[in-house]
């Protein structure tokens, strides 16, 4: 059992109660994936050695090997992490109410303040996908569960608003994700909040066309031959009704 284990066995055997030495190792562990989201987006994975994330931290060495046993499992737990409170973002923007033009909206929004306001887990993926991959199974695991994990809550969100899964959804979410990314470099290079403005405009206008596009064509192939005549485009902000 790793001690980690151990400590939350411990925390679940005294409900409503976090022993001083639980609610210690969590803020430690906090402090370490905090710096080392730092430290791995701003000096890469090899230039930076478990004493400068500890420094950072304001931690003990031991710590990285009671939480996370290797620099690798530091990483990877670094990526997971970061991940999930993005993914998490990309949910709730597309899960709030009001018509599909206006969730889209939301969403665009929110990943507009992912590159202006918080690039480090862009350029940590990013860093990560360009050192670490080619010489490390773990981490290209992790990666690809990382953008897996995106492509599907960017499939579900651009479904549920729509009230359809039509073929080709998946390519489309695929398409988004890779259009942040290249955004996100376009930002870096220029710091052009006016450019930022209309990249932004033109992937949301992107994102409809397509959105619609494979809506209609999903409707023209049923087999009753409506040819969606039932259904309004989700252009139109009338898919959910």
């Amino acid at each position: 059992m790793c001690p980690m284990d151990h400590e939350k066995r411990s925390h679940r055997g005294a409900p409503g109660k976090v022993s001083k030495r639980v609610a210690q190792g969590l803020r430690s562990r906090d402090s370490l994936l905090r710096a080392a989201t730092r430290q791995f987006a701003e000096r890469g994975f090899s230039a930076t050695s478990i004493d400068d994330v500890c420094r950072d931290a304001g931690v003990v060495k031991s710590a990285v090997y009671w939480h996370f046993e290797s620099k690798e499992g530091l990483l990877a737990a670094v990526l997971e992490e970061t991940a999930t409170a993005w993914i998490d973002g990309i949910v709730a923007s597309v899960q709030q109410t009001g018509d599909p033009r206006e969730r889209l909206s939301r969403a665009m929004v929110g990943m507009r303040d992912l590159v202006e306001n918080r690039p480090a887990l862009l350029r940590l993926l990013q860093s990560m996908l360009l050192e670490r991959t080619g010489e490390n199974a773990e981490t290209r695991a992790v990666l690809v569960r990382v953008f897996d994990r995106a492509r599907s809550a960017l499939t579900d969100g651009i479904a549920e608003v729509i009230g359809s899964r039509p073929p080709g959804l998946e390519t489309t979410a695929a398409l988004l994700l890779a259009s942040l990314d290249g955004i996100f470099l376009q930002h870096q290079l220029r710091r052009d909040v006016a450019e930022l403005d209309r990249m932004f405009a033109e992937l949301e206008r992107a994102i409809v066309f397509l959105v619609t596009s494979l809506f209609n064509e999903a409707q023209r192939g049923r087999p009753d031959g409506t040819a969606g005549a039932d259904r309004t485009p989700p252009a139109d902000g009338e898919a959910d009704k």
